[in-house]
């Protein structure tokens, strides 16, 4: 009897200390969100000034637009006006870099205060951290970059040859869905290379510019050499790019190849990218936990 009663009594501490466990980590994930909303309220004006430049950079899209022959594109079995097909480009590329680039400023500003060197010796701990970190940024970027949009969609006549219904618009959902998971294990594996090498700003740079090479955001990958048309094929981005467009433009659905094998591959790569994340994680662990700092900048 003394037994059994021990085995209960275990059992019930450790139901316990699970449910204590999810509350620390959802407080954590709390506490980080109201800190960095009271942050970005102090830089408010760089906001407006978001307003400005997102302006200034989309008339310039518009008017390369303009150049094109015809201004007509066609991909895959469809065709559309140049001004669309740039747009939509820009606008899937835009918002999943702008994700990228904002989860891996906020780290390297985190570095410098020596915010991972306090964490890893708290009970909230390093990988929650992460975790909550890069879902603030996440949920930032994506609402910002709506609001930024809003004013482009309503000058540019963007979007006028849509052609969408229930099943394109949710085939759409779904890529969009895959798209920023990718991005958000990709910006968990940054950030680990980011506290390695102490380059967050060249890290983010070197990787927006490869998907804004390859991925085909602003002009079809039939223009591209046969050897970079290979290399760029192996990118997630650029197969998930071409599948946004058609369900935009095409009204393509999860039965379309294009469409079907885009999500495929957004999930394996955001699986790759998650376990790559754990192993070069614990590397950056171990290291602040014996050296107890990950060096001076």
């Amino acid at each position: 009897m003394v037994l059994i009663s021990f085995e209960n009594l275990k059992s019930v501490l450790e139901k316990y200390k699970e449910r204590e466990t999810k509350a620390s980590f959802i407080e954590g994930l709390s506490a980080t969100f109201r800190r960095n909303l009271k942050i970005i309220w102090q830089y408010k004006f760089s906001i407006v000034m978001g307003f400005v430049t997102n302006i200034v950079v989309f008339s310039l899209f518009f008017y390369v637009a303009q150049l094109v022959p015809g201004m007509q594109i066609t991909q895959d079995y469809y065709t559309i006006d140049s001004v669309s097909f740039i747009f939509a480009g820009v606008l899937l590329v835009e918002i999943s870099t702008r994700t990228l680039a904002k989860s891996l400023n906020s780290f390297t500003s985190e570095m410098k205060q020596g915010t991972f060197e306090t964490l890893a010796t708290l009970p909230f701990g390093l990988k929650r951290y992460f975790i909550s970190e890069i879902s603030f940024e996440m949920c930032y970027s994506l609402i910002i970059s709506i609001i930024y949009f809003i004013p482009v969609l309503l000058i540019f006549p963007v979007f006028e040859t849509l052609s969408l219904s229930f099943f394109s618009i949710m085939s759409l959902l779904l890529i969009a869905l895959c798209c920023i998971l990718v991005f958000f294990s990709l910006s968990l594996v940054a950030a680990n290379f980011t506290i390695l090498v102490k380059r967050g700003r060249e890290i983010t740079l070197v990787i927006i510019g490869i998907i804004n090479l390859l991925s085909g955001s602003l002009f079809p990958l039939d223009l591209f050499p046969k050897w970079l048309q290979i290399i760029a094929y192996f990118s997630p981005f650029t197969i998930a790019l071409r599948a946004f467009r058609l369900c935009l433009f095409g009204n393509g659905t999860l039965t379309d190849s294009i469409v079907w094998i885009s999500i495929v591959v957004l999930i394996i790569s955001s699986i790759l990218f998650f376990v790559l994340f754990h192993f070069t994680f614990k590397k950056i662990y171990r290291r602040i936990r014996t050296i107890g700092s990950t060096a001076e900048y």
